[in-house]
């Protein structure tokens, strides 16, 4: 007969999941029991074996719950233990001090995208990731996950429903066509004024019905927007919004990507190629490290032609 998983392993892990999609904040053990829709005894009793096991703590002032300690070894072991992780946080953190900049990993974790490490060397007021931000995988975001895989592709453009024209469900499949053959993802920024508070919309968990509808409707607005270009003009500055490079596995996925925030200024394309391919060629070596299978995309000239190391975020 098969078995069933334990409810209150389920609860537990659920708890430990909201704790995860909000780092920054405490709860109580009533808000907690809200969150996951069990009894507050129940909550309680939870909450109390995964304090002695170090997995949350509570704090004895007021007594609100937030990761523990024990989380964190969980996420270093969990982190030995993967390969592709691994080795692409090691070379992050190399692109990230040669460039003087920011560089996130991030992952495909359901349906959405996720940072789970960032490595900040950059200006002390840039555009940067945190770690545990998470966007949905929709249309126009986590292209570098998708693009590489025709189902992948197709599955993320039907996301979007019935949002899109025929035309800019074209304009996407170009999209993703030019991803594969640059060999990275890049993404045009709205106004620089608004990013910030964008990507907190984007990248946050809803907590009411008001919050939920202002993300579902700037995904909405940024799905008809130009947030994915097919190809950038060569004489044209652009605002870059972020740069991706793809870590591939063993068997071909994209299992994490390499994540560079576009720099405060506009960019001509020819720095956008040559931060890429740095990027490019540390994700490349990431894959190569975990025994990843790294797909066909571009050819070698395409891959050198802008490379030019002196560039700087």
């Amino acid at each position: 007969m098969p078995i069933s998983p334990s409810p209150a392993v389920l609860r537990a892990c659920q708890m430990l999941r909201h704790l995860v999609e909000h780092p920054n904040r405490t709860f109580s053990v009533s808000e907690l029991a809200r969150a996951v829709a069990v009894p507050r005894a129940t909550c309680d009793a939870i909450l109390q074996a995964l304090a002695a096991q170090r997995l949350v703590t509570r704090s004895s002032d007021d007594r609100r719950y937030e990761l523990g300690p024990g989380c964190i070894e969980l996420g270093e072991a969990a982190q030995i233990a993967n390969p592709v992780l691994r080795a692409a946080r090691f070379e992050a953190e190399g692109v990230a001090r040669s460039l003087a900049g920011n560089i996130a990993v991030s992952i495909y974790d359901g349906d959405a995208v996720r940072v789970v490490d960032v490595f900040d060397f950059g200006p002390l007021f840039a555009v940067r990731a945190r770690v545990g931000q998470a966007i949905p995988l929709v249309p126009p975001f986590g292209a570098v996950f998708v693009a590489w895989n025709d189902d992948d592709a197709a599955a993320w453009i039907a996301r979007a429903g019935d949002s899109l024209e025929p035309r800019e469900r074209d304009h996407y499949r170009q999209a993703l066509e030019a991803i594969r053959q640059r060999g990275y993802s890049v993404s045009i920024a709205t106004p620089r004024p608004a990013l910030e508070e964008e990507i907190d919309t984007l990248a946050g968990k809803p907590e009411n019905e008001d919050a939920r509808r202002a993300r579902d409707e700037l995904i909405r607005e940024m799905m008809h927007t130009a947030y994915l270009p097919t190809d950038l003009e060569a004489e044209a500055t652009v605002p870059v919004g972020q740069i991706s490079a793809p870590v591939f596995d063993r068997t071909g996925h994209v299992a994490a990507s390499l994540l560079m925030p576009g720099p405060a200024r506009e960019i001509t394309p020819t720095e956008v190629h040559a931060l890429a391919e740095r990027l490019v060629e540390a994700a490349g070596r990431a894959t190569r490290e975990a025994g990843g299978l790294e797909p066909p995309h571009r050819s070698d000239g395409d891959a050198h032609q802008h490379r030019n190391p002196s560039v700087r975020i």
